[in-house]
């Protein structure tokens, strides 16, 4: 089964807490009991001062030899034994017990301290958790100190149950539990919580890669962490970017493919069929098969060009440039459009130029010529009129075609090389075109290094001046 990463990180999150809690817990225990142990050793010796000013109050010394009130002890050490919630035993120098706490009779009075244990007991008292080498019936905590009384000596054991630390660890460890569940509890709830936060940008992006693989760049990350994860966001929409553009290329290519070889394929299929059906006379087939064959060429230099383009677009197209007089191919193009300008009755006009050679590829230049020819005849109005002009400034020529009729609006000038935009008037006058053909212009003119721009008064113009490099021979 495929574990996500969530599981593995929140898994791996409290693996590392929960091991973090249990060896500070133990640590803490362990310290504690350090801790204790010291605490009750020394209450034990502070005590056992009040033990040994007794016993030297209750001592009768004569001649160097000391008489022990054993009753007074014992009266005094059980109350004592009572309020410090500890047992005392006084021993004389042989561990042979004297005095204790304990109700008669006392469970010390058939034992005898072990010589392992006397040999450790000096005056300045020794603490230690044991039974005292079996004096005891159980560990417990022992201060033993010795004393010396005149020529005797004499020994003060003064002890603590262990079952106070034994208690002791309990409470804690009882309380060291309950804090670490709830310390758990919080901060499993951070780590969930935090752990969402951090692996929800990757399910995102996951299921953004999808998209995109699956071809939708509709929807783009809206990671904005700046970090790894947010610079990873961007670069995937980065890549997404280049991908629906890469996609919105083909896809326009197929389209300008279809409208570009749409019209000559017309052309050439009204003029076939007038010549097989006699609607053209038998003595200007020539002609027109000359016209014709001209829009075979043009076809074929049509696939080349979109192929160009496409290969420009991918950063692969070499221009094929050379000087060329542009009149003729302007002139030639007016020809292909003959029988419309004749029907609108327009009126075309050449500004007087001998020639006008510019440097450029032909192939790609008549197309930007035969689809700005096309455009005017569409829009001219009635019994309007085309004009062909031409400049210089500097190293550029630019040439300009300008057509009478209804013009563009403002908003609409912005938006005439966006592929398939056509503007409203476009749409009656055009209903089968795409709007692609000013977008080609465009893209072939930037190829180029060139500039092209529109100009219009409503119900006067629109004007589109292209400009290109003069022939290098005129350079020179």
């Amino acid at each position: 089964m495929r574990k996500s990463i969530f599981t593995e990180f929140f898994c791996l999150c409290a693996a590392v807490f929960i091991s973090a809690v249990i060896c500070v817990g133990v640590v803490l225990m362990l310290v504690s009991e350090e801790h204790y142990k010291a605490n009750r050793f020394n209450y034990l010796s502070d005590k056992t001062e009040m033990i040994v000013d007794a016993v030297r109050d209750s001592v009768d010394e004569n001649g160097g030899f000391c008489t022990l009130d054993t009753e007074e002890l014992t009266d005094i050490f059980k109350p004592l034994s009572e309020s410090l919630g500890t047992d005392i035993t006084l021993t004389d120098s042989d561990g042979v017990a004297l005095v204790c706490s304990e109700a008669s009779p006392c469970s010390h009075a058939d034992k005898k301290i072990a010589s392992q244990a006397l040999e450790r007991i000096t005056e300045d008292g020794l603490s230690e958790l044991s039974s005292f080498n079996g004096y005891y019936d159980q560990n417990s905590f022992i201060y033993a100190r010795r004393i010396n009384l005149g020529e005797n000596t004499y020994i003060i054991l003064h002890r603590l149950v262990s079952n106070t630390l034994t208690g002791h660890m309990i409470s804690l460890a009882a309380a060291m539990i309950i804090s670490a569940a709830v310390i758990l509890s919080a901060a499993f709830a951070v780590m969930y919580t935090a752990a969402k936060r951090l692996l929800s940008p990757i399910r995102e992006m996951t299921l953004a890669a999808k998209r995109f693989g699956e071809g939708d760049f509709s929807e783009k990350l809206h990671v904005t962490d700046e970090n790894e994860l947010g610079y990873l966001a961007t670069t995937l929409n980065d890549m997404a970017g280049s991908l629906e553009q890469l996609e919105e290329t083909r896809k326009s290519f197929i389209s300008n493919v279809s409208h570009e070889l749409k019209t000559p394929m017309t052309t050439i299929g009204g003029f076939v069929d007038g010549i097989l059906d006699g609607t053209i006379p038998k003595e200007q087939h020539r002609h027109y098969m000359k016209i014709v064959s001209a829009e075979v060429n043009r076809l074929s230099r049509l696939v080349r060009s979109m192929l160009n383009i496409s290969k420009y677009e991918a950063g692969e197209l070499e221009l094929s440039t050379e000087d060329f007089d542009i009149l003729p191919i302007i002139l030639q193009t007016l020809t292909n459009f003959e029988k419309k300008i004749e029907e609108k009755n327009i009126d075309i006009q050449i500004e007087s130029a001998d020639s006008f050679r510019i440097n450029a590829d032909p192939d790609l230049i008549g197309q930007v010529v035969y689809n700005l020819v096309e455009n005017a005849v569409k829009f001219v109005d009635k019994g309007g009129s085309i004009s062909f002009s031409f400049g210089a400034d500097g190293d550029n020529r630019s040439v300009s075609i300008r057509n009478s009729g209804e013009g563009l609006k403002k908003q609409e000038i912005s938006k005439v090389f966006e592929r398939f935009y056509k503007t409203d008037e476009s749409r009656g006058i055009d209903p089968g075109g795409v709007g692609l053909g000013l977008s080609i212009v465009s893209s072939i003119i930037k190829l180029h290094g060139g500039k092209i721009t529109v100009s219009s008064e409503p119900n006067r113009y629109t004007e589109f001046t292209f400009s290109l490099s003069k022939a290098e021979t005129e350079r020179r």
